[in-house]
């Protein structure tokens, strides 16, 4: 009978240590989750608090300011903006007041002696002949490789280009009119081929890529508007000098005026990404 009594004792006891530490066990495990859990919660409460997720939140969209206000986003609209009101300095300078070079290459005819349709007729072929060199051509070579070549390539390319043939037109405007009349039509048509094979085509292209979708309208507006800035600026000032010591005296300094808004134009776009190849997602970073 002892015996029996001893081992329900001892069996009594190791039941009881077992139930004991199993307790402890279950204790342990229950505060090693519990910190986990709350761990997982602070990260989860940091991370959605931070400034990042903030932004992305659904709800939370950036204004046009805040997303302007970074330089990186800025430098893109000042480039758009700039470029388009140099290149529209000298497009509409020269294009609003092509009856002045016309005279020049001697196609205006005399509006005096003349008879009005022979009048009319000769600064319509002087027209015809500018735009069949120049102008026609450059739009249908950016139509066919602004894809391989890209926007900013075309852009910077154009007013590169546009920048010396001002230069040479500009410095040696009577020299060249003197020796050669064809000499000038040639230099002046490739002017109007690198006008539309270049800025006059990617200026208005550009900002209707470069934008995030929310902000496009506006910036692409800003942009636009800079440009006719541009072309008021050219009729209302710059054109108005062309008489200036004579009849058409001064158009040569307008050239060379032209050749440095060129030069701004090229150093603007050096803040324009290039958007070939690429969706707007990609661009806009969305």
């Amino acid at each position: 009978m002892a015996d029996s009594v001893r081992f329900q004792n001892i069996s009594a006891n190791t039941r009881a240590s077992s139930m004991e530490s199993t307790r402890a066990d279950e204790e342990k495990l229950l505060a090693t989750e519990t910190r986990n859990t709350n761990s997982i919660f602070e990260t989860n409460n940091e991370v959605a608090q931070s400034p990042l997720m903030e932004s992305n939140r659904p709800g939370h969209t950036k204004t046009f300011s805040q997303h302007f206000s970074e330089w990186r986003h800025l430098k893109v609209l000042l480039g758009t903006s700039i470029a388009w009101f140099a290149l529209d300095v000298a497009f509409y300078g020269i294009n609003l007041n092509s009856a002045v070079v016309i005279d020049a290459i001697g196609f205006a005819g005399n509006l005096y002696q003349d008879k009005p349709s022979h009048f009319i007729i000769r600064n319509c072929v002087g027209n015809i002949i500018i735009n069949i060199l120049g102008s026609v051509p450059g739009y249908w070579i950016t139509v066919f490789t602004i894809e391989r070549l890209g926007r900013k390539t075309i852009q910077l390319m154009g007013f590169g280009v546009l920048a010396v043939l001002y230069v040479i037109l500009g410095f040696a405007y009577n020299q060249i009119l003197a020796k050669s009349t064809g000499a000038f039509i040639f230099l002046f048509s490739l002017a109007q081929l690198f006008q539309n094979f270049g800025p006059n085509v990617t200026t208005f292209v550009i900002p209707g890529e470069v934008f995030p979708t929310r902000f496009r309208s506006t910036a692409h507006g800003i942009s636009a508007a800079s440009g006719k800035l541009g072309a008021i600026v050219a009729q209302g000032g710059f054109l108005q000098l062309t008489n200036i010591g004579g009849h058409n005296a001064w158009i040569d300094h307008l050239l060379q005026v032209f050749a440095l808004f060129m030069c701004i134009g090229f150093l603007a776009t050096l803040w324009i990404p290039e958007t070939k190849g690429k969706s707007l997602e990609e661009i806009s970073e969305e």
